[in-house]
């Protein structure tokens, strides 16, 4: 009777606890790693924590903008800019990714993209863009 009472248990257990529910405990530990990682500046290890959350999840907007900071804090402009791109094909209207690789293109000396890119931020609502479009130089 105990064999039996065994199955039941593991086939309950399967059905509260699902491979889904793991994944995403999972990503919520590597996420919450590569913000705890980031608090404390140490840039290239959340990179790595928000990589794996990444995998888990890669339709998350959040993930690439978060690990985007990231690769600017660490001057992987190229990368920032890439995980920028990629948050804003997730969610169009994501005036924060915006912003931040605008400010990417300036660490990169492309003030015309720059511009371009704190444009949309501002018309998205983002008000630290509208003042990085002003502060920038208008080109010519």
């Amino acid at each position: 009777m105990s064999f039996l009472k065994a199955i039941i248990c593991a086939m309950y257990l399967m059905f509260m606890y699902s491979p889904a529910d793991a994944a995403e405990k999972e990503y919520q530990k590597l996420y919450r790693l590569g913000v705890e990682a980031n608090k404390k500046g140490n840039f290239d290890e959340a990179i790595r924590y928000y990589s794996k959350a990444i995998a888990i999840k890669p339709d998350s907007a959040d993930l690439y903008f978060v690990r985007g900071r990231a690769y600017r804090q660490t001057s992987q402009l190229d990368s920032a800019i890439n995980d920028f791109t990629k948050a804003i094909s997730l969610r169009p209207p994501h005036a924060e990714a915006y912003n931040q690789r605008g400010v990417t293109y300036i660490g990169k000396g492309d003030n015309r993209k720059a511009l371009a890119d704190f444009k949309k931020a501002c018309k998205l609502g983002n008000n630290d863009a509208c003042a990085n479009v002003r502060k920038l130089p208008q080109p010519k």
